[in-house]
C-alpha cells in the first residue's frame, strides 16, 4: 500500500446527521471508553457479541464481505502511526479493497471519513453476523385488531403477535421489513 494514503488529512463529512444535543468537543467516543476503561471494555464486547458480532478467525476474511457490511477492529501496533497493540477502532461501513490490491481496505467511519486499513495492521476483526443476531421488538401494547404479524416463538414454535395493525397494508408494511424477515428467516428473536 502506497504510505501516503496513511498521511493525509480526514476531514468529517459535513452532511453526517448526529442526535440532538451532540458537541463534538464534549463527545466521548465508545472507542475512546473501551481503550480507556476495562471494565466498559469488558461489558461493550459482551454487548456486541449478544447483539451478533462476531470475531473473524483470518482478518484477511474482512477481503470478501460485501461493501456496506459494518465491522471493528483492534490494532496490533504495527501500523505507521505507532499505535498501541490492542487498541480498539470502532470502524465503520465497509468500502472494500480497491481492484489493484488485496493488501488493506477502504471504510468509511460513522464520522463520513474514508479510511485505509491494511490488513497486516489488524489483530482482530468483529463483524455483524446476522444469523446470530437477536431481534428485538416492542411488545404490543395496542388492542388486538383483525391485523396481526405473529413470529413463531424461539424454542416452543408457538405463533406469538408482535404486531396489531389498523389495516391489512400496516401489517404487510411490517412483514416487509429487514426486521421482520430477520427474525423470521433466523428465528432469533425476543420482546424489549
Amino acid at each position: 500500500m502506497d504510505p501516503s494514503l496513511q498521511l493525509y488529512e480526514r476531514i468529517p463529512n459535513k452532511f453526517v446527521k448526529h442526535q440532538d444535543g451532540f458537541n463534538p468537543s464534549t463527545y466521548k467516543s465508545i472507542q475512546d471508553r473501551v481503550n480507556e476503561d476495562p471494565a466498559f471494555e469488558e461489558q461493550y464486547i459482551s454487548q456486541l457479541i449478544e447483539d451478533g458480532w462476531v470475531k473473524l478467525k483470518n482478518n484477511s476474511s474482512i477481503l470478501y464481505y460485501p461493501a456496506g457490511s459494518s465491522f471493528k477492529y483492534r490494532l496490533n501496533g504495527n501500523s505507521i502511526s505507532k499505535i498501541d497493540a490492542g487498541t480498539f477502532r470502532s470502524g465503520g461501513f465497509l468500502i472494500g479493497p480497491p481492484p489493484d490490491s488485496k493488501e488493506y481496505i477502504l471504510y468509511k467511519a460513522f464520522n463520513g471519513c474514508i479510511f485505509p486499513l491494511q490488513i497486516k495492521d489488524i489483530d482482530e476483526v468483529y463483524v455483524k453476523d446476522i444469523t446470530q443476531k437477536i431481534v428485538k421488538f416492542n411488545r404490543p401494547t395496542k388492542e388486538p385488531t383483525n391485523n396481526v404479524a405473529y413470529l413463531p416463538h424461539p424454542t416452543t414454535k408457538e405463533l406469538i403477535p408482535v404486531y396489531y395493525g389498523d389495516k391489512p397494508k400496516d401489517v404487510k408494511r411490517f412483514t416487509s421489513s429487514q426486521k421482520f424477515q430477520t427474525a423470521l428467516k433466523y428465528n432469533k428473536w425476543t420482546f424489549r
